[in-house]
């Protein structure tokens, strides 16, 4: 059976190249904690806040 070409896109890779992580921009991993940090503090704060009466409480 003859030899299928490779695609013109594609080059040759080696078992090293596969151990590498592809770059990817995005957050960095103290960015995503922030973040989730944040979300988590702002629900505490909206429980805390229903929980004693301030917010979502009976106001008529």
């Amino acid at each position: 059976m003859p030899e299928l070409p490779s695609h013109p896109d594609t080059t040759p890779t080696s078992h090293t190249d596969l151990a590498v992580e592809p770059v990817v921009p995005g957050w960095s991993q103290g960015r995503k904690l922030l973040v989730i940090a944040a979300v988590i503090g702002l629900l505490v704060l909206v429980a805390v806040l229903h929980l004693t009466g301030v917010v979502g409480g009976e106001g008529h």
